[in-house]
C-alpha cells in the first residue's frame, strides 16, 4: 500500500467513506527522510488542499526538520469538494458534521494506522484546521479525546454546538490545544459568502471556556485577518508547538 506513495511529494488518493457516502480526496505527504523503520506522528489537516497549497505546511515541516527542531511526522490532508459541502461537513451547524467526526474515528484513522507506521496514541495525532475546518478539528477531539488529543486551529468558528461538546467531554483535560485568531477578525467579509463576520469575540469566548476547564492551551491574537496570508506566518510556531523534540 505505502509503496504507491512517493516520498517528499504531495500524493493524492481517494478513500471511500460509508458514513459520508462519498469518496474523500486526501493529500498524503511522506517526508523526505521517510522510512517505514521509524514510527511517525500524524498531522491531519481539514481543508487539506489549502494547508498544502496556501499554508505550504510540507515546506515548513521540511525546513524545521532539517534544522532538527521537530520530530518525525506524516501529513494527511482532507480535501473539501465544494464550499457548500464543506459547510455541511465541517461547520458546527452543518448537517453532516457529526458524520465527519464519526468518519474520522471509525474509518479514516483506522485507514491511516493500517497503512503507515504511526504512533497509535492520542498525543501522536495532531488535528489542524482553519475557520470551519478548525471547528471540525476541535469537535473531533472533543468527541473522541482518547483517540485525538492534539488540536491546532486558525480562527475557528465557535458557537453553542461546540460549547455543548466541550461541556460533555469527559476527558477534556487530556487535550492540548493551540489557537490563534486575527485582531482584524472583529469585522471582516467572509471569503466564501462576503457576509460580515466577527470571529475575534467568539474566539476570546472559546479561550475563556478552555481556561475554565483547565485545558493545556496556547492562545494568540495575531496582527492580521481571516486569510491564509496571515495563517501561513504561524505555521512554523504551530508545528514547533506540537512536534518539538
Amino acid at each position: 500500500m505505502m509503496t504507491e506513495f512517493k516520498i517528499g511529494t504531495v500524493n493524492k488518493t481517494t478513500f471511500h467513506s460509508e458514513l459520508l457516502k462519498r469518496d474523500i480526496t486526501f493529500s498524503i505527504y511522506l517526508p523526505e527522510d521517510y522510512t517505514p523503520l521509524f514510527k511517525y506522528k500524524v498531522i491531519f489537516c481539514f481543508d487539506g488542499l489549502d494547508f498544502f497549497r496556501y499554508g505550504r505546511i510540507h515546506r515548513t515541516y521540511e525546513k524545521l526538520r532539517k534544522e532538527d527542531k521537530i520530530e518525525r511526522a506524516i501529513i494527511i490532508g482532507f480535501h473539501y469538494e465544494t464550499v457548500d459541502l464543506r459547510r455541511e461537513e465541517f461547520s458546527p451547524n452543518g448537517s453532516k458534521a457529526p458524520l465527519t467526526v464519526k468518519a474520522m474515528a471509525k474509518e479514516i484513522l483506522p485507514y491511516i494506522d493500517q497503512n503507515f507506521p504511526t504512533y497509535k496514541v492520542a498525543n501522536g495525532r495532531i488535528l489542524l484546521g482553519d475557520s470551519l475546518a478548525g471547528s471540525i478539528a476541535l469537535m473531533t477531539a472533543l468527541s473522541y479525546p482518547r483517540l485525538f488529543s492534539q488540536v491546532g486551529m486558525f480562527s475557528p468558528m465557535f458557537n453553542e454546538v461546540v460549547d455543548v461538546l466541550a461541556d460533555r467531554c469527559q476527558f477534556i483535560d487530556h487535550l492540548n490545544i493551540w489557537q490563534a485568531v486575527g485582531k482584524e477578525e472583529i469585522d471582516f467579509a467572509l471569503p466564501t459568502t462576503g457576509e460580515r463576520a466577527d470571529f475575534l469575540t467568539p474566539n476570546r469566548e472559546l479561550n475563556q471556556v478552555l481556561n475554565q476547564k483547565e485545558v493545556t492551551h496556547y492562545y494568540e491574537e495575531f496582527d492580521g485577518t481571516h486569510r491564509w496570508k496571515s495563517w501561513k506566518t504561524l505555521m512554523e510556531p504551530l508545528l514547533i508547538y506540537f512536534l518539538a523534540e
